[in-house]
C-alpha cells in the first residue's frame, strides 16, 4: 500500500470537531476521523517541534537524554527503511523538518522556502498590519512576524497563493504525476504555528468586531498582561489558522480520492504537539509545560479495508508508535541497533524502536498496548500517565503535581498533598524509567563513559 503522513505544527486535538470542538470548523479532517480510527489519547514524548519530529521518524525517547537537536546517524528514519524496501519516498516541507537530518532516505525532498518564521524572500516593503506588544517586552519577536508576513505577500502577488497552499500545493502536483508504486509521501506543514496571521477570511471568521489591537504573536510565557478580549481575539487567528489548514488537508484527500489512490492509500493526519493559550498562566512553548494542552497531539490513520471506519480508542499511544505501526503493516522486519559493547563487555543487539505498533487497536477498540505512557523536556522536567493520574515531576524547580484527569481534565486541582501514595508509586516508576537512559541505554547519545573511551561503537 501507499503511505501519506500529513504532519501538522502546533495543532490541538481538542481544537478539531473531531476533538470534541463545535466552533472550529475543521470538516476535512473530521471526514478523515470518521473514515478511520482516531486516538483520542494521543501524546507526544517530548512536545517541541524537533524532539517529536524525531520521535515520529525514529520511533525512540529523545527527552530522556538529549535536547533539541539534529537527528543522530545512528537513529533510524522511517523514509530509509521505506526506500530499502522498494517505496518511492518523498517529502514536501515548510517546518523546521527541511533541517536536521530528516531528509534522509527521500528520493525527492523539496524545501518550502515561504513559510512561517523563515527568512524574507524579498526586501520589498509591503502594507502588513503592525501587531501590538506590551510595553516592557522585547520586540526581539518582531522580526519573525515581518518574514513571515512577507513571505505570505510575496507568495500571493508572485504565485496567487497563500505559503501554506504552495506547500500543499506541490505535493498534489507530485501525486498528479503518477508516481512509482508503492509511495511514501510526507507531507509536513508548519500550520497552524505562530505567528497567527491567517489570509483573508480566516482571520476574522472567528471574531465578530475587528481587532482593537492585533496580535499575531503573543509574548510569553506569562499572560498576566492579556485582557479577555486580548485572548478571545488571539484564539480567533489560531483557529482561522486551524480551519485555513483543515482546507490543505482536504484538497489532499479529494485529490486521493480523484486519482483512484483512497483504497490502496494509508492516510495518516498528526501533529508534532498542541498549543498553550493560558490554561494554567502561560501562553505558547516556553519550558515545555507538560499540561494536556501541549502534551496531547493529533493522532488519526485511515486505510479502507485494514481499519473499519469510525473506530476511536482511548488506548494511550505516543508518537513513538508511528515508525513501529507502518512497519508492522508492511510485515517489514523492525531494524536493529548497532551492535555495541557494554560496560562489562557484553555485546547486545537491540530492536531500534520504543515504540509500539498500534495495528492491534485497529479492530479492537478496546485493547491497550501499554499501562503508562512517558514524556519531559530534556534537563527541565518529565512526567508519567497512567489511567486516571498524571504525575509532573518538576526536579525541585517548583512543587511537583498529581492530576485525577478522570475528574479533572483541565489539570486544575494539583492532589499531590491529597494523594501521597499514588504519586510516590508513580514517582518512582517515573524515576526507574528514566534511570535506564543513565547506563546501558545511553551509549546512543554518547553518554560519559562513552567519553571516558569505556565504550566502543
Amino acid at each position: 500500500m501507499n503511505i501519506v503522513v500529513i504532519m501538522l505544527d502546533s495543532l490541538r486535538f481538542d481544537f478539531l470537531g473531531c476533538g470534541g470542538n463545535s466552533v472550529v470548523k475543521t470538516p476535512y479532517i473530521d471526514q478523515v476521523a470518521r473514515e478511520g480510527l482516531v486516538f483520542e489519547q494521543a501524546y507526544a514524548e517530548y512536545p517541541i517541534t524537533i524532539p517529536s519530529r524525531t520521535a515520529f521518524v525514529s520511533g525512540i525517547y529523545t527527552f530522556t537524554n538529549r535536547p533539541w537537536c539534529p537527528l543522530k546517524s545512528y537513529d533510524a528514519h522511517i523514509a530509509e527503511i521505506l526506500k530499502e524496501n522498494g517505496f518511492t519516498t518523498v517529502a514536501f516541507t515548510d517546518s523546521p523538518f527541511m533541517w536536521g537530518g530528516f531528509d534522509r532516505g527521500f528520493d525527492t525532498f523539496v524545501k518550502i522556502p515561504a513559510g512561517k518564521c523563515l527568512k524574507a524572500l524579498t526586501d520589498k516593503k509591503y502594507n502588513f498590519p503592525e501587531y501590538y506588544l506590551p510595553p516592557g517586552y522585547p520586540d526581539k519577536e518582531k522580526v519573525i512576524y515581518y518574514n513571515t508576513m512577507t513571505n505570505r505577500f510575496y507568495a500571493q502577488e508572485k504565485y496567487g497563493k497563500s505559503c501554506p497552499e504552495l506547500l500543499f500545493d506541490q505535493a498534489i502536483e507530485w501525486l498528479e504525476k503518477n508516481p512509482k508504486f508503492p509511495f511514501f509521501l510526507w507531507i509536513d506543514s508548519f500550520e497552524p504555528h505562530e505567528p497567527w496571521c491567517p489570509p483573508s477570511p480566516y482571520d476574522t471568521i472567528y471574531q465578530s468586531d475587528k481587532y482593537k489591537r492585533y496580535i499575531p504573536l503573543p509574548p510569553g510565557p506569562d499572560t498576566d498582561w492579556m485582557t479577555e478580549e486580548d485572548k478571545k481575539h488571539i484564539l480567533s487567528l489560531y483557529m482561522g489558522d486551524v480551519t485555513h489548514t483543515d482546507e490543505q488537508v482536504g484538497k489532499v484527500t479529494a485529490k486521493l480520492k480523484e486519482l483512484n489512490l483512497e483504497q490502496d492509500t494509508m492516510l495518516i493526519i498528526v501533529s508534532d504537539h498542541g498549543e498553550p493559550f493560558g490554561e494554567h498562566g502561560t501562553i505558547r512553548k516556553f519550558g515545555v509545560p507538560l499540561y494536556e494542552e501541549l502534551s496531547q497531539i493529533v493522532f488519526i490513520m485511515k486505510k479502507p479495508g485494514l481499519i473499519p471506519a469510525g473506530r476511536r480508542t482511548k488506548a494511550l499511544v505516543q508518537n513513538i508508535d508511528l515508525a513501529p505501526t507502518i512497519l508492522d503493516i508492511l510485515n517489514i522486519e523492525f531494524p536493529l541497533k548497532k551492535e555495541f559493547v557494554a560496560l562489562f563487555g557484553k555485546k547486545i543487539e537491540k530492536e531500534c524502536f520504543e515504540g509500539r505498533s498500534l495495528a492491534p487497536l485497529f479492530k479492537n477498540e478496546d485493547a491497550s498496548l501499554r499501562n503508562e505512557i512517558y514524556m519531559g523536556a530534556f534537563a527541565l522536567h518529565s512526567a508519567i500517565r497512567e489511567g486516571r493520574w498524571k504525575f509532573i515531576d518538576y526536579e525541585g524547580e517548583k512543587l511537583n503535581e498529581l492530576f485525577d484527569l478522570e475528574n479533572d481534565p483541565k489539570e486544575k486541582v494539583n492532589l499531590i498533598k491529597d494523594k501521597k501514595e499514588v504519586a510516590k508509586h508513580l514517582h518512582y516508576k517515573l524515576w526507574k524509567f528514566k534511570a535506564k537512559w543513565s547506563e546501558a541505554l545511553a551509549w546512543r547519545d554518547e553518554p560519559i563513559y562513552a567519553r571516558r573511551g569505556k565504550l566502543k561503537f
